[in-house]
């Protein structure tokens, strides 16, 4: 007790440096928990508009559907199966869906895009689509003839609200299927490969087009927490033949943006690490520089029987002081920082062609997790102890006589 009462004396002893290491900790600690923030709110950010865009959390088809896109790979016993999916106390709620490649265009202008036809009001619970229309409206249930498409496939083609598109596919039984349609709705998702490959038409007439009744190529579920996918997919293999049915994740379905995730996070930490390093060696050069001026200080305290692990303790203390010190500031400004960005974001609006492929939206919006935080602290703390060893120790193993005498 007497040595933390006399660390804390020696630390209000010089004002003015305490304060300069005390920021330099806390500004430090701000800094990491600010790109802590933005590091876990771009990668939530990037698994929301993943999931609630395009694959939902996990996605039923028959194997090798999604290579292929054959019409004909249809889902079996899907009332069976949607019974299952609607038993699962997991999940949140689940559409249906036709795919296939098509040719769309007009007396102008064709592309080869990916048909999709959805559910408009089953879609709603599972993607959010319908929040992105930049022109025109949503698809309506009772609308056959309708049909949206992503703005920059919308300015390839040069069609516009209310134009009139002619779609081309295979059908069920290998014929050429045609239909002309008219476009509802435009949309802009900032992910370059909706917004430039994909169309979507109502759920029934893609059925009608491929010529497959009501049967279904896809079933997109949301669940209520996506850290339930593990035993949602492990539950649904059990009750469904494995065999038969090909069961996904979001990220088995897209793993390049987990691969971006993982390279993002490796060079997160690579940067944490060296502002760590940086502070913990400002530290050290503050605490060596008090050991210096207090040289005969020291000296007369071992004279008179201060032991060196008593020393040692002492500059410790004294730093352990500043650390707490700076902790608490920098988390509190931390904390502060991530708050505000978490409610206004952080526009990266030129960036949108880069960001696109990595599906991180133009804005982010910052959101730290505790255990982030935690360990920058643990971290930080533990290196800027280890490394103010040296002068602690340097201070512990000085000659009495001549520290005293030093000028």
């Amino acid at each position: 007790m007497f040595l933390l009462k006399l660390a804390a004396l020696n630390v209000r002893r010089n004002v003015r440096r305490s304060l300069i290491t005390i920021f330099a900790i806390g500004i430090g600690l701000a800094a990491l928990i600010f790109l802590w923030g933005f590091s876990d709110g771009s990668t939530e950010q990037t698994k929301q508009n993943i999931t609630k865009l395009f694959t939902g959390h996990v996605q039923i088809h028959v194997p090798g559907f999604e290579k292929k896109l054959s019409v004909d790979l249809i889902i079996p016993d899907r009332e069976m199966v949607l019974n299952e999916i609607q038993s699962n106390s997991n999940v949140a709620a689940f559409s249906e869906r036709v795919k296939c490649n098509a040719l769309i265009g007009n007396s102008n202008n064709s592309n080869g895009v990916l048909l999709i036809g959805i559910d408009p009001v089953k879609e709603v619970s599972v993607t959010n689509l319908q929040d992105h229309m930049i022109k025109g409206q949503y698809l309506d249930s009772k609308d056959k003839k309708g049909l949206i498409l992503g703005d920059l496939l919308a300015k390839k083609l040069e069609l516009d609200v209310g134009d009139k598109a002619v779609v081309m596919t295979q059908s069920f039984d290998g014929t050429l299927a045609g239909y002309a349609y008219h476009v509802r709705g435009i949309f802009h998702t900032g992910g370059r490969m909706n917004d430039e490959n994909c169309s979507y038409i109502n759920l029934a007439s893609g059925q009608n087009l491929l010529d497959i009744d009501k049967q279904s190529h896809e079933i997109v579920i949301l669940l209520k927490d996506r850290e339930a996918i593990p035993s949602f997919i492990s539950s649904m293999k059990n009750s469904l033949n494995p065999s038969a049915y090909e069961i996904r994740s979001w990220d088995e379905i897209l793993p390049e943006p987990m691969m971006w995730i993982q390279w993002y996070q490796f060079i997160m930490r690579t940067i944490f690490l060296t502002i760590m390093i940086v502070i913990s060696v400002g530290i050290m050069n503050t605490v060596l520089m008090s050991v210096f001026e207090r040289t005969k200080e020291f000296g007369v305290m071992m004279a008179i029987g201060t032991s060196p692990q008593q020393i040692i303790k002492l500059i410790l203390l004294e730093t352990l002081l500043l650390e707490f010190c700076g902790v608490v500031f920098g988390t509190v400004l931390g904390y502060l920082i991530v708050f505000y960005f978490g409610k206004y974001g952080i526009a990266f609006k030129q960036l949108e062609a880069a960001l696109s492929q990595s599906y991180m939206g133009t804005v982010v919006y910052t959101s730290v997790e505790p255990v982030h935080v935690l360990e920058s602290i643990i971290s930080l703390v533990l290196i800027t102890s280890v490394i103010s060893l040296y002068p602690a120790w340097r201070a512990g193993h000085m000659e009495p006589v001549k520290a005293i005498y030093h000028s």
